[in-house]
């Protein structure tokens, strides 16, 4: 598979900077094209980071609205300018950064401090190389069998399990923000976990999942276009491709995982994950409106 893709990177390299994340990061003219009208899952413009969205607006089977300001995602923050720290901070009221990714990304590529706002480290995999390792050249089994393993496995339901108790202790009117390398998979899990719990319906939270091609289509596009111009072949640029979107295969395989052994996604978040009636309760009264 290393001879096929003929760049002098290894395999973890690749799935690091590509398959989990490409690191370009949208400039401000590509930021500038997005919509500026305020909607749920909206891309909040900033300059060192992408696929980063407050979740608010969103409604839920029951006809409440997740509020705005209080639940966010995103991709990468290590190149957050000042000005961008103090959008989420100022704007956003982001007081807990809740990093999904493993040791040897965060330790390559820190999230910026922000004075005030409080660091979490939660690893959903150990190491992202074996997680999505490439030991088929079909890129989207690579990534149904990575989604089935981090909800299933030890280590992922750990991190989720982390996740919510984190926003349960939230302080009422501040902000979590979790994120991973690209903000689409680690994350997009999490994100489609908060939402269920939260009693969103499985459309929408596809919908918010599906987005991530919509915001990260600039900086595919530019990690494409470098596996081309050093020699990479067509069956390669379809494998890396494959890895570097998301498609409604990879959640629902997760969410098939789920169901398999746990029966459907409640009994996931009780059993799998420790979240009581009580805790969704809580979370409902301190996310919904």
């Amino acid at each position: 598979m290393k001879s096929k893709l003929r760049l002098g990177l290894s395999v973890g390299a690749l799935i690091m900077t590509l398959g989990l994340g490409a690191q370009t990061v949208a400039t401000p003219v590509q930021a500038a094209t997005h919509a500026t009208t305020v909607q749920a899952g909206k891309q909040i413009k900033l300059q060192g980071a992408e696929n980063v969205r407050d979740l608010g607006g969103y409604r839920t089977k029951t006809g409440k609205t997740v509020k705005r300001h209080v639940l966010l995602r995103a991709a990468a923050l290590n190149k957050l300018t000042k000005a961008d720290a103090q959008k989420l901070k100022k704007v956003y009221h982001v007081r807990t950064d809740v990093d999904l990714r493993s040791k040897a990304e965060a330790a390559k590529a820190p999230d910026v401090k922000i004075s005030g706002v409080t660091y979490k480290f939660d690893p959903v995999v150990k190491d992202v190389s074996q997680q999505f390792s490439m030991t088929s050249k079909d890129g989207v089994k690579i990534m149904e069998n990575g989604y089935k393993a981090m909800v299933t496995s030890v280590q992922g339901k750990k991190a989720y399990k982390q996740l919510f108790k984190i926003l349960l202790k939230n302080p009422k009117g501040q902000a979590v923000l979790w994120h991973c390398t690209a903000g689409k998979d680690r994350t997009g899990i999490g994100t489609a976990l908060v939402l269920s719990a939260l009693g969103v319906s499985r459309k929408t939270v596809m919908s918010d999942y599906l987005l991530s091609n919509k915001y990260l289509a600039a900086s595919n596009k530019a990690a494409i276009k470098q596996l081309k111009d050093k020699g990479a072949d067509a069956a390669t640029i379809k494998l890396m491709t494959d890895m570097m979107v998301v498609k409604k295969s990879y959640l629902n395989a997760a969410f098939s995982a789920i169901n398999k052994k746990y029966g459907s996604v409640d009994k996931y978040l009780q059993k799998g994950l420790g979240l009581t009636k009580a805790d969704r309760t809580k979370l409902q009264k301190l996310y919904l409106k």
